[in-house]
């Protein structure tokens, strides 16, 4: 089963909160993938 998240950030410490509570709630074996671009507004 593949699940799709999208996160939109506003800031570096944001997005490092962020992963850091995602990356609590998963499975040793659990695979990520992220895609995207960087935008400098």
């Amino acid at each position: 089963m593949i699940n799709t998240f999208v996160f939109t950030s506003n800031s570096e410490e944001e997005t490092k909160n962020f992963a850091k509570d995602f990356a609590s709630k998963l499975d040793k074996k659990t695979v990520v993938v992220l895609t995207g671009e960087l935008r400098f507004w």
